[in-house]
């Protein structure tokens, strides 16, 4: 299948919306924000976060379109002051069911990656997914990302673990990478 990969645009604002919705109910436990309390913003709200997602500034929000249809997203941003190391974070990693295991995920996720290190200058590029969606881990790990060993709690329900994976940026897997956060222990 072929896609348009893009960074979204202000013109996307009302497309996008459908795609995260379906998103959130999709896969509710793939992402922090929740279904209910995003189907109620209005859509100037819904206009401003694609125009400052396209305005570029401390992020980046990809797209793939396919028959004029948005199908796929992925976005980054530069963490705050969480190291002294430039981090950017990845998330909404999302394709639509009809479109996963079609290659769109792939190229949206090395577009994040690319901006992370050549506009954002990052050092340390991350994620964090569920410990139980071992489908994702598994892409992400061929997208060059390893377990960090680090984890967190899934905000909206602790119940859930999520692993903490980091870009390997290149060489062999166990050679060191400047983009992984250093070994504690």
């Amino acid at each position: 299948m072929d896609y348009e990969v893009r960074r979204v645009t202000p013109a996307d604002w009302l497309a996008f919306r459908e795609l995260r919705l379906e998103a959130l109910q999709d896969s509710p436990l793939a992402f922090t924000e929740q279904y209910a309390e995003a189907r109620m913003r209005s859509d100037a709200q819904w206009r401003q976060r694609v125009t400052s997602a396209a305005s570029g500034g401390e992020g980046c929000l990809l797209v793939a379109e396919r028959d004029g249809r948005l199908v796929a997203t992925v976005g980054g941003f530069v963490e705050q002051e969480i190291t002294e190391q430039i981090s950017v974070m990845v998330v909404g990693v999302y394709a639509s069911p009809g479109h996963r295991g079609s290659g769109v995920a792939e190229p949206l996720l090395t577009g994040v990656v690319d901006w992370a290190t050549a506009e954002a200058g990052a050092e340390r590029i991350r994620l964090f997914v569920l410990a139980e969606n071992e489908r994702a881990q598994a892409f992400y790990r061929r997208c060059g990302f390893v377990a960090t060993g680090g984890t967190m709690r899934y905000p909206p329900d602790p119940r859930y673990l999520e692993l903490e994976m980091a870009y390997r940026a290149s060489g062999s897997p166990s050679a060191p990478s400047p983009l992984l956060p250093p070994a504690t222990g």
